[in-house]
């Protein structure tokens, strides 16, 4: 389903609100849930079919055609191209530039971009399928940029470490980092080392069930470790943080991401205390945060391997964890 990856959600939800009648529905509602990781086994039994019924749904998304007419029953005929050889490799040499360069207000190339400029370029119609396949001709992959620090997002950077070196200096405490990670039962492919010509697989689990873990590391290297079958909520941050307080036995400062439990009162109330200071990350910084380190090497130690019970993986987890080397927190900020 490799087509998938390059169809957006927001595409799918767009789609939806312009297609009728129950079974073009059915089908877009089955592909928005596997874009949010759902399966096919587990939309086959949702829609109450069978698997190869979920596969060719999915499927049909694989063209050049507007994604409401690949759903429909009704008769699909292919488009033909509408740009001349010249105007293809003009095409081509254009979306090798940034949009920018071309007078678009916009850092990187999207269907529905290309679409608008061979629109007003070309004065070509293409759906948005095919704009997708016209960037793949054109030699562009979707693909996930890596994220560099604007310089809003550095000054931002640059108040927390102002705000911690401030508390720091009003308060005899330890620094400890705090995050949060889900684990599942479902195997987590990661890339390893396998005999060559060989086509690697692991065994998957039916099961679905998950864990939650909050997890918190001092700057002397202490560390304490939650985990509960529960999303994570204000009550569980709360008690969480006043557990580490009875785990380090020191004032603590505790620096924490912008994460909605974070942030209710029953966490905020808790810096009313005479041993307790919060310092709040900036947004989309998870890189300084060391906690994430941890979670890291837990990954690792749980990749491609299978579970077949929650009480497997939670076994898994805690004897991950005895073995996971605290980074310096000193490193980080």
């Amino acid at each position: 389903m490799d087509h998938l990856d390059e169809i957006s959600v927001e595409e799918l939800q767009d789609a939806l609100d312009r297609v009728e009648g129950a079974k073009p529905t059915q089908r877009l509602l089955a592909a928005i849930a596997y874009k949010n990781g759902v399966n096919q086994t587990e939309l086959a039994e949702w829609h109450d079919t069978g698997r190869r019924t979920i596969y060719s749904w999915l499927m049909r998304l694989d063209t050049d055609e507007p994604l409401e007419q690949a759903v429909s029953d009704a008769h699909r005929s292919g488009r033909k191209r509408k740009l001349s050889e010249k105007e293809q490799q003009e095409f081509e040499e254009t979306v090798h530039r940034s949009p920018e360069e071309v007078g678009f207000d916009a850092p990187a190339w999207t269907p529905a971009l290309v679409q608008q400029h061979l629109a007003e370029t070309y004065d070509v119609e293409y759906s948005i399928p095919s704009c997708r396949r016209l960037l793949k001709e054109a030699g562009l992959s979707y693909q996930k940029p890596r994220r560099t620090a604007a310089e809003s997002e550095a000054e931002e950077q640059e108040a927390f470490r102002e705000e911690l070196k401030k508390k720091r200096r009003e308060m005899d405490a330890t620094v400890v980092c705090i995050d949060q990670t889900k684990k599942s039962v479902q195997v987590e492919p990661r890339a390893a080392w396998f005999p060559r010509g060989t086509r690697p697989s692991v065994e998957l689990s039916g099961q679905r069930d998950w864990t939650c873990l909050l997890g918190a590391i001092t700057e002397d290297g202490d560390r304490f470790f939650a985990r509960f079958e529960e999303y994570v909520t204000a009550d569980h941050a709360k008690h969480f943080i006043l557990a580490s307080c009875n785990e380090f036995e020191e004032d603590l400062i505790i620096v924490l991401d912008g994460a909605p439990y974070f942030r209710a009162s029953a966490v905020t109330d808790l810096a009313a205390r005479d041993d307790l200071a919060f310092v709040t990350l900036p947004a989309y910084s998870p890189e300084l945060n060391p906690v994430e380190e941890c979670w890291r090497q837990l990954q690792a130690a749980l990749s491609n391997r299978f579970f077949g019970s929650l009480n497997e993986l939670t076994t898994a987890i805690d004897t991950a964890i005895d073995q996971i080397t605290v980074p310096k927190v000193s490193n980080y900020f």
